[in-house]
């Protein structure tokens, strides 16, 4: 007796046996925006309180793997009167009410399920054939094991394009299926989904079946080939033909429904990251790429993103300070009736990862920015980011949103022009974590941004923001 319950008590909590395990999620959060504010008496200042939940049930063998998730949503206290009558949203809370409908949104809904094939087994180590609903990011094919590079992958590189699980409070999923190898020295990943809604609506069981995503990646693995340095090359080919206008800098009634010229918008990327020991510390590094071509709508499809990125932490000082210094642009549209487009398109990411404070995306935008980094305790981390933004190009508009959310209707972008000022402005955002134990964490996020002669001619009312966010999430 004493055998098995030892055996019990180093399992993880909720493993029931050698094949079946629980896992789970509780997350609370709030929110207190306070933000820009135009001409017309709107609600720019209000507060946000979500609850979200999942259960999950995964069984695992040497043939297969499968599993089935269910997930609550809760949003409270939406506001009614933040949005404008053009159909902008005053923050993050007002566009969760236009996805909804209603100051209070929850609902219950499959969050995944699918099953996972393996063929070790059958003479074929490391391939494996995944279907049904599920989490994808790109960028995350594989993880290294080393715990700092990990955290640079999946806080600099993954879900840029394709994503939105956790970054978002309902999240997204994926419908389709995802075949993958995984060898010593590189992955090979190729997916073909649509996503599910999700994103700002609460309704995350229905498919968006006119949203079609092929997805293909070759990672070259950290030391495969340089010491410490990994390497990608991606695929990723996007087509919406939803009941839907298309957001961009033409008039809006020049701008077609999907339903009628559908996007179809290829992408060709590549990713350089490097850590490496240097000193008494080390050294990061990542360079990253995209081109995009293809059929905007009516138009043809021109764009392309470049990102820079070092940094340098010093292992042996007090708190271990970070810092790190990213340049990032995206093209933007110079001429609204050359029937070209030229914008970077997003498709459908994890925005709010890439901008916390999400008044702005990776769309038609140049972000300068520092980051100071630091760990006063092992448990306990603070991020300072510094940021300058401005448009990559000011015949273009101003763009925010996280992607689609809905199978017809809102686009899931939208814009605003500048009237020819390129200043967005400068943006100061604060980060505390504290890890209590393996299973709970919670997090603390404060951010400013002080508004330049675009916001100023958006929100001539009051052009600076700011937003204080408080969450506890627990994992088993």
């Amino acid at each position: 007796m004493s055998s098995i319950a030892a055996t019990r008590a180093g399992q993880p909590p909720g493993q029931i046996n050698q094949y079946l395990r629980i896992n789970g999620e509780f997350l609370g959060s709030y929110e207190n925006w306070n933000y820009f504010r135009p001409a017309s008496a709107v609600n720019n200042s209000y507060d946000l309180w979500v609850v979200r939940s999942r259960l999950g049930l995964m069984f695992s063998s040497d043939y297969a793997d499968g599993f089935v998730q269910g997930q609550y949503s809760g949003l409270y206290g939406l506001p009614d009167d933040a949005a404008l009558p053009s159909g902008g949203a005053l923050g993050l809370g007002a566009g969760y009410f236009l996805a909804n409908r209603t100051t209070g949104a929850s609902n219950v809904f499959l969050k995944q399920g699918y099953l996972n094939f393996k063929f070790n087994k059958l003479g074929l180590p490391g391939a494996a054939v995944k279907i049904g609903r599920f989490e994808l990011a790109d960028g995350m094919e594989y993880r290294s094991g080393v715990e700092k590079f990990d955290a640079l992958k999946k806080k600099r590189i993954a879900e840029r394009l394709v994503g939105g699980f956790n970054a978002i409070y309902v999240g997204r999923a994926f419908d389709g299926f995802s075949v993958v190898y995984d060898g010593p020295g590189f992955n090979a990943t190729v997916s073909g989904v649509h996503p599910v809604q999700g994103n700002l609506t609460v309704q995350g069981q229905k498919q968006i079946s006119d949203i079609s995503i092929l997805y293909a990646a070759l990672t070259s693995k950290k030391d495969a080939v340089l010491p410490g340095i990994e390497g990608r090359l991606y695929y990723l080919n996007y087509d919406d033909q939803r009941v839907s206008q298309v957001t961009d800098n033409r008039p809006l009634s020049a701008r077609p429904q999907l339903s009628n010229e559908k996007l179809n918008i290829h992408t060709i990327g590549a990713h350089l990251l490097s850590l490496q020991p240097l000193g008494s510390g080390s050294f990061d590094a990542l360079l990253m790429g995209a081109y995009q071509f293809g059929s905007w709508t009516n138009l043809s499809h021109r764009a392309w993103a470049f990102d820079a990125e070092v940094g340098y932490q010093w292992h042996k000082l007090p708190f271990k300070p970070w810092v790190r210094a990213v340049y990032y642009r995206s093209s933007g549209d110079g001429n609204a009736h050359d029937g070209r487009h030229q914008t970077f398109f997003s498709a459908v990411p994890s925005g709010r990862l890439y901008a916390k404070f999400p008044f702005y995306n990776q769309m038609n935008i140049q972000d300068i920015f520092f980051e100071f980094i630091a760990f006063p305790t092992g448990k306990t981390q603070i991020n300072v980011n510094l940021h300058q933004l401005s448009l990559a190009n000011v015949n273009d508009l101003l763009y925010t949103g996280l992607g689609a959310s809905l199978k017809s209707g809102a686009f899931g972008y939208s814009g605003s022009t500048t009237h020819g000022h390129r200043e967005i402005g400068q943006l100061i955002d604060v980060t505390l974590t504290h890890g209590f134990n393996k299973y709970l964490t919670s997090q603390l996020y404060f951010a400013h941004a002080f508004g330049g002669s675009a916001m100023k001619s958006i929100y001539p009312s009051k052009s600076d923001a700011s937003i204080f966010l408080v969450n506890f999430n627990l994992v088993f």
